[in-house]
């Protein structure tokens, strides 16, 4: 719903606009007026107004720079000037400031009004789907770094599958790697020296990095890169179109250049990096695996500079099944690290993915109790810190569950502590939904009480919305999908029914009774209750 404000320092005209509006408009505007163009910004200073019709000639300040203002503060607004003077130098201001129209008051009610539907087709088309989605496309682009740099993050961590980003995503956000062609990864690492830099620092120091592998690298090789958690600087590399070398030429190739790039960035910064690197080239269901051997392999030679190692250079331990699995269990916890967000917003599809992805590990072997434990714990304790968090533990029927959550000793068999988990998702989806019905009822009970106790106050949507702290277009929506009517169709009921108790009381004089139910004039209560029941008041109390 559009907010139009009626500006007009002559009382008669101004109260006849807001009444001819809010009878031929008052379905899709919200309706302000204001006496003068000082009150006039007192109540844009209160509200976003989204049409402004003014009066141009008015004491202290004119209309045209009342509209000169208004652009200041909210420059999507529409603006319609009336006036009796008809003078090019008002037009050619008007025009210039971006007036949507300039109407002469002798054109009648029927200009005006086709004016203001002109301004409201022209915000329609504005805040169409299309438009928004087009200047959406366009911030993603602007931001597509940003954005590339998290999905990639999120590749690494398993937390989004490379194989199911769209083609669509990849070119929106300039991702140029291709999920079935295997990649050589590569992470560096500030050394202990550059490490211990200030933020600033250690950004300009990772650009830089990202400069130098750029020029040496680029122009042989498919190259996209990411710095991971403000630590890691890594690197997704595959062979171009035309040229595929040899493995060993490409490992050759990619030691002399990561060899050329810690020179050229020890020359230009002053500061050194180390890097490991896959020795074979790997799929991207791997990536997230691989990813933690390399942070491992880098950790393993913590206090070293400028070294550069490959996953070749793991002891015979680390490159048992032993390790594999530990890797499985470390990407595990950067996916179970997510369950705090999607508990919060009722993401089920994602917490239930999490927990099934824990049932497939509860029949593997090579997963024994103790680390399985570790992973259920990871799951469990983010159960109950969410259950805690909305007192669901004092819940009689919910409490009991929570209780067995870190009881994993007390189950049978894993599979028994995945049934409580299923369990718990559906215990937090009814107490999603439940708050949120609450919300609405308290809401709309809030609003109905207040409709009926204050007919002949300020029942405006922006008023009603204060009352319970909320946006007014968020509550026209709830209210709808409540009532199946709008907010104003069930004002006007009630009045109606409110005035036919009226009516039938003689000793009521009808101007009194329009006052009573917030009409400013008899004139205004009349047309409204012929619109809604076909016949005058006083036709009404005549055959009543």
């Amino acid at each position: 719903m559009y907010r139009m404000l009626i500006v007009d320092d002559e009382k008669l005209l101004l109260d006849g606009l807001y009444e001819l509006f809010l009878e031929s408009e008052g379905h899709q505007l919200e309706l302000y007026k204001a006496s003068s163009a000082i009150e006039a910004l007192a109540v844009m200073s209160q509200n976003r107004i989204d049409i402004l019709m003014s009066d141009i000639k008015m004491p202290k300040m004119t209309g045209l720079e009342l509209g000169d203002r208004v652009k200041q503060s909210w420059p999507e607004c529409k603006l319609i000037f009336l006036t009796g003077f008809d003078e090019f130098d008002y037009v050619h201001h008007a025009i210039n400031n971006g007036a949507q129209n300039y109407i002469l008051k002798s054109e009648g009610d029927e200009a005006i009004v086709q004016a203001v539907r002109l301004a409201v087709a022209e915000l329609d088309k504005h805040m169409a789907v299309e438009t928004l989605l087009k200047q959406a496309r366009e911030t993603q682009r602007q931001q597509a770094v940003h954005h590339r740099s998290l999905m990639l993050s999120d590749v690494l961590n398993g937390l989004q599958p490379f194989e199911k980003l769209s083609q669509a995503t990849k070119d929106m956000f300039g991702i140029r790697l291709i999920a079935n062609r295997p990649l050589t990864m590569v992470a560096a690492r500030l050394d202990l020296a550059s490490s211990a830099l200030r933020f600033s620092e250690k950004e300009l120091m990772l650009t830089a990095l990202h400069s130098v592998c750029v020029r040496y690298l680029s122009g042989y090789v498919n190259m996209m890169d990411v710095v991971y958690n403000r630590e890691y600087y890594v690197l997704f590399l595959q062979v171009q179109d035309h040229t595929i070398p040899h493995p060993e030429g490409i490992r050759t190739f990619l030691q002399g250049s990561l060899e050329t790039i810690q020179q050229t960035v020890e020359k230009s910064t002053g500061r050194t990096v180390s890097f490991a690197y896959t020795a074979s080239p790997v799929e991207f269901d791997e990536v997230p695996r691989q990813f933690t051997t390399l942070k491992a392999l880098l950790s393993q030679y913590y206090a070293e500079k400028q070294i550069i190692v490959t996953d070749k250079n793991l002891s015979f331990n680390a490159q048992s099944n032993d390790e594999e699995v530990r890797g499985f269990i470390e990407v595990f916890h950067k996916k179970a690290n997510a369950l705090d967000l999607y508990l919060e917003t009722g993401k089920r599809e994602e917490v239930q993915a999490i927990v099934k992805e824990l049932g497939s590990y509860s029949g593997w072997p090579a997963i024994d109790d103790i680390r399985y434990i570790e992973m259920y714990y990871a799951v469990a304790l983010r159960f109950l810190t969410a259950a805690n968090k909305y007192g669901m533990d004092r819940d009689s029927l919910v409490g009991p569950h929570i209780a067995k959550l870190l009881h994993p000793a007390a189950f049978l068999e894993r599979r028994e502590g995945i049934v409580l988990l299923e369990h718990m998702i559906n215990v937090f989806e009814s107490y999603h939904d439940a708050q949120s019905s609450r919300l609405r009822g308290d809401v709309l009970g809030t609003v109905l009480k207040h409709i009926e106790m204050h007919l002949d106050g300020d029942l405006s949507m922006t008023h009603l919305a204060e009352l319970v702290y909320l946006n007014p277009d968020y509550l026209s929506r709830l209210f709808k999908q409540a009532k199946g009517i709008t907010i104003s169709e069930y004002i006007a009921v009630l009045k109606v029914q409110r005035a036919k108790e009226l009516l039938s009381e003689p000793q009521l004089r009808i101007q009194d009774i329009a006052k009573s139910l917030g009409f400013t004039s008899a004139g205004y209560f009349s047309r409204f209750f012929k619109k809604e029941t076909g016949q005058t008041p006083q036709e009404f109390r005549t055959k009543g």
